[in-house]
């Protein structure tokens, strides 16, 4: 049970953080969150798609499909993060004084993002506890352990979900969104390692030493090393290539960011002259 326990609140709490801050935002920029229900739902039946499928999946492309899914989902993720920064580092000011009114424009745009982060991140992750449970099918005692096992899990990453939700609500509102544009670019380039991850798997970038070993600090398999590996894609021994893939996203969003504020002061002063 403990392993159940332990394997769905790891594959849980991505999602549950990523809902919980994505709320909050909606919340602090009055925007809809009727995006939330479709983006669950398409995640359960990604994930579960994902794993009936698993087998043919992990055949194709010589033995590399898995990695290939996996990899694609999470650019797909990595892509709208960047997006939303960018989006929202031009406005952020004038969203503060006037909630509704500067992203109102975007909410469209911005909407459709968040669903695409959270169905990939639910598809992405849910399909583990797939795959973990089938394996119990048939076992009775087992299965039902497991499924024990799994709900407590689940309640555990969505209890955690539901503090960071209400902790980002909180948050002065001359202060929220910096934050969160600065936690969903460290995310971006946490996803970003996981990415690299994958094409490493794959043969397409190589792999060598780790930079270094932050293991004595945080262990990646412990209760806070977990947590910190669905938020920020944190890794006790990242590779280079990892490191400069996440430094690579990190650069991306601020260059964007300065670009689309360095346009729109340009287009105020054209206003205002």
């Amino acid at each position: 049970m403990l392993d159940a326990v332990l394997l769905v609140l790891r594959e849980v709490l991505e999602a549950a953080l990523f809902i919980s801050i994505l709320l909050a935002l909606c919340r602090k920029l009055a925007l809809p969150v009727a995006w939330v229900w479709p983006a669950v739902l398409c995640g359960l039946l990604g994930s579960w798609l994902l794993s009936h499928y698993a087998a043919a999946i992990g055949e194709a492309f010589e033995g590399s499909g898995q990695e290939r899914v996996n990899a694609l989902l999470y650019l797909l993720a990595i892509g709208c993060f960047v997006l939303i920064d960018i989006v929202l580092v031009r406005d952020w000011r004038l969203a503060l004084q006037q909630p509704g009114d500067a992203p109102a424009r975007a909410a469209p745009l911005l909407c459709t993002l968040f669903g695409l982060i959270v169905a990939a991140s639910m598809a992405r992750e849910g399909s583990e506890v797939w795959i973990y449970l089938s394996a119990f099918v048939g076992q009775r005692d087992a299965l039902l352990g497991a499924l024990m096992g799994g709900l407590i899990g689940a309640g555990l990453g969505v209890s955690i979900g539901v503090l960071v939700y209400y902790l980002f609500s909180f948050q002065p509102r001359r202060w929220f969104l910096p934050l969160y544009l600065l936690l969903a670019a460290l995310v971006a380039g946490g996803l970003s390692m996981q990415f690299a991850k994958q094409l490493m798997q794959m043969g397409w970038l190589d792999s060598g030493n780790a930079v270094w070993d932050s293991g004595w600090l945080v262990d990646e398999r412990g209760w806070f090393g977990q947590f910190l590996h669905a938020a920020f894609g944190y890794d006790a021994n990242p590779d280079l290539t990892q490191v400069l893939c996440y430094l690579a996203v990190l650069i991306l969003i601020s260059v964007g960011g300065a670009l689309r504020w360095w346009r729109h002061g340009l287009s105020q002063k054209d206003l205002r002259t």
